[in-house]
C-alpha cells in the first residue's frame, strides 16, 4: 500500500504540472519515492544490540566512536573523560572491534554503551540517536581525536552564540589540527603559515584533499603534531586569541569532532549506511612512506551525508575558531604517526597529569 501512495501521489503531480508530462519522468519519480523510503529503513536497520546504559539525561550527548584506533584509547578515552564531565558519553562499536578493551575503558570511566551488528557505522550512528539520546544536542567524536579543556565549551557556546545570530546550523566543528580545512586557521592562530609554506607547501583551503600534503605526508601531520603540544596550552592560545570568533566552512568538512542538532538529524534520512567496508590495498606514491595502503573501497558516508544535508537545506557549517582540538592523522599518514606517537605519548597525557 505505501507503494500505491507514491504512485499516487507523484501521478497527480505531474497530472497539474504545466509542463509536458513524460512517462519517463514520471516512472523517475515513482522510483526515487519508493528508493528514499526504503533507504530511510536500511539506513536505521541494525540487529543483534547490546546497550549499557549509563546515561543521566543531560542536554549534551557524546557519541564517541569506536574503531580502527584502538591502540590510541588509552589517551584519547582518557582525554574524553577528562573533559567531559556532565555529558552523557555513548562509546558506539559496531561490530564490537575490541570489545573487551572498549568495556573496560567504558566500566573505568562510567559511559555508556552500545554495539550492534553487522558493523555497520553509519547505521549504529543512526539508531542510537533516534534510539537512545534525547538531549537537544550531540557531539559525534572519532576515536582518533585528542580533545582539550576548552574543546567542548567553546563549541557548544560558539553554537549558542550562531544560532542565536539567526543562523541555521548543519554543524559547528572545532579547529583540529590535521585537517585539510581547520589546519589553515590552525597555522595562522600560531603564527606558523610561512614556516609551514617554507617547509612543505603554500596552505590552501580551496584544493582537492589528495593534493594536499596536510592529508597524504606523514612528515607534515608530524611537523604540526610538534607545535600542537601540550595540547592545553595551544587550547588556551586558540581561546584567547579567538575569542567568540567562527568562520564558515566553505567546502566539504571531515567530521572527526562536530556539534549538531537531533532536531536537525531527525528531518533527513540519517546517515547513509553502506555496505560493511572492504579494504583494498593499493599504492599511494604520494605516502611519504611509501608503503602500501588499505583504503575503504566505500567513502566515508556519515561525512557525506551530513555535508549533503547542510547544503541541501541551506544550513550553514561553522568553524569555532576559539576551540582547539588534535586530530591524529588521516590514513595515508597512519604508518609514519604510529612510530611518532609510540615515542611521544608521555607527552600527549602530561597536560592533564600537570
Amino acid at each position: 500500500m505505501s507503494e500505491l501512495r507514491i504512485i499516487s501521489k507523484y501521478l497527480k503531480k505531474a497530472l497539474t504540472s504545466p509542463r509536458e508530462l513524460r512517462l519517463y519522468d514520471l516512472w523517475m519519480r515513482i522510483l526515487r519515492g519508493i528508493y528514499l523510503k526504503y533507504q530511510k529503513t536500511y539506513n536505521y536497520k541494525v540487529k543483534d544490540v547490546f546497550f549499557v546504559d549509563n546515561r543521566s539525561k543531560s542536554k549534551v550527548t557524546v557519541l564517541l566512536l569506536a574503531g580502527k584506533y584502538h591502540f590510541l584509547w588509552d589517551i584519547t578515552f582518557r582525554r574524553m573523560y577528562e573533559y567531559s564531565s556532565g555529558y552523557d558519553v555513548i562509546v558506539v562499536n559496531p561490530g564490537g572491534l575490541n570489545r573487551e578493551k572498549a568495556l573496560s575503558l567504558v566500566k573505568e570511566f562510567g559511559w555508556s554503551y552500545f554495539e550492534s551488528y553487522p558493523a555497520l557505522l553509519e547505521a549504529a550512528e543512526n539508531y542510537v540517536i533516534h534510539n537512545l539520546v534525547e538531549s537537544p544536542l550531540v557531539i559525534k567524536v572519532d576515536d582518533d581525536i585528542f580533545i582539550t579543556n576548552h574543546t567542548f565549551p567553546k563549541l557548544i557556546s560558539g553554537y549558542k552564540r550562531i544560532a542565536e545570530c539567526g543562523a541555521e546550523i548543519g554543524f559547528v566543528a572545532p579547529v583540529l589540527n590535521v585537517n585539510t580545512i581547520s589546519y589553515y586557521y590552525f597555522l595562522q592562530t600560531l603564527d606558523l603559515t610561512e614556516q609551514y609554506s617554507h617547509l612543505f607547501e603554500d596552505p590552501m583551503i580551496f584544493r582537492n584533499w589528495k593534493k594536499q600534503m596536510i592529508w597524504y605526508d606523514g612528515r607534515t601531520a608530524e611537523w604540526i603534531w610538534e607545535h600542537s603540544l601540550p595540547l592545553n596550552d595551544i587550547s588556551e592560545i586558540f581561546a584567547e586569541r579567538n575569542r567568540d570568533s567562527f568562520v564558515p566552512i566553505p567546502t566539504r568538512f571531515s567530521i572527526g569532532l562536530i556539534l549538531f542538532e537531533r532536531e536537525f538529524f531527525e528531518q533527513t534520512l540519517g546517515f547513509f549506511a553502506t555496505f560493511p567496508k572492504v579494504k583494498l590495498t593499493v599504492k599511494n606514491h604520494k605516502a611519504s612512506s611509501g608503503s602500501n595502503l588499505k583504503i575503504p573501497l566505500f567513502p566515508d558516508i556519515d561525512e557525506a551525508s551530513i555535508n549533503f544535508y547542510s547544503d541541501w537545506s541551506h544550513r550553514g557549517r561553522f568553524l569555532i575558531l576559539d576551540a582547539f582540538a588534535g586530530h591524529f592523522s588521516y590514513f595515508p599518514q597512519t604508518e609514519h604517526m604510529k612510530k611518532w606517537y609510540e615515542k611521544n605519548k608521555e607527552r600527549l597525557i602530561r597536560d592533564i597529569k600537570g
